[in-house]
């Protein structure tokens, strides 16, 4: 069995936790006209498709993805978890469950008391505590709000939506492509790393196997 770290929102209403549950999982996309035009123009998907039955991108409240992020950049899953677990424990307890504990993602208010000190010490290492500080530092200096105006990137075409993201510290453009996929309805952004990469080479551009991964060449298969 496998545990999955998410957090919880707090509602007491049953119909707005159905609302925000189906929003969370994307369920206003249609999977089937996905599928139907994946495999239509993809020969290989069509086989694939049959085992990915319900396979879905999530869409995350921004600002709990973007600090997610910066803890994965250049890290394991294991200390991305202990990150992760930590940042979410400085929201509002909501209950325990069996023995663990469930937390609401702190707001960007309540981060923007946590000293960087706080995050060395909890093992988040000197550049990650800094990039997450300073990002909550630049959150809160938008006009208007950060939760507001990351939400308001949701507008923005893709390019925008990445140049914007890549104003904050910590986040390079595949960083900003996973924000953008996974909480800016940008369904059409690729994040590239090198697993993305080798199958690239493996079935569409084979010509350039062996390549080293650069900026262009990440462009070029997004």
């Amino acid at each position: 069995m496998v545990m999955l770290h998410t957090n919880l929102h707090h509602t007491t209403n049953e119909a707005n936790a159905r609302s925000v549950l189906l929003d969370f999982l994307n369920v206003g996309i249609s999977l089937s006209d996905l599928w139907e035009a994946f495999s239509a123009s993809d020969p290989r998907f069509a086989e694939l498709a049959r085992h990915l039955g319900g396979a879905r991108v999530l869409r995350q409240d921004p600002l709990e993805c973007l600090i997610q992020f910066l803890c994965s950049s250049n890290n394991n899953i294991g200390r991305i978890t202990r990150m992760v677990d930590f940042v979410s424990s400085l929201g509002n307890h909501l209950g325990t469950v069996e023995g663990f504990e469930f937390h609401e993602f702190p707001s960007l208010e309540r981060l923007s008391l946590v000293l960087e000190g706080e995050l060395r010490d909890a093992g988040f290492g000197y550049s990650r505590a800094k990039y997450i500080i300073g990002t909550v530092n630049a959150l809160q200096s938008k006009p208007g709000g950060g939760t507001e105006w990351l939400a308001s990137l949701r507008e923005l075409d893709l390019q925008e939506a990445i140049d914007a993201l890549s104003t904050l510290p910590g986040v390079g453009p595949k960083v900003a492509a996973c924000i953008a996929l996974f909480s800016l309805d940008q369904h059409h952004a690729i994040p590239v790393d090198t697993h993305v990469w080798q199958i690239a080479t493996r079935y569409l551009i084979p010509e350039l196997a062996g390549a080293r991964l650069t900026p262009k060449l990440c462009s070029r298969v997004a």
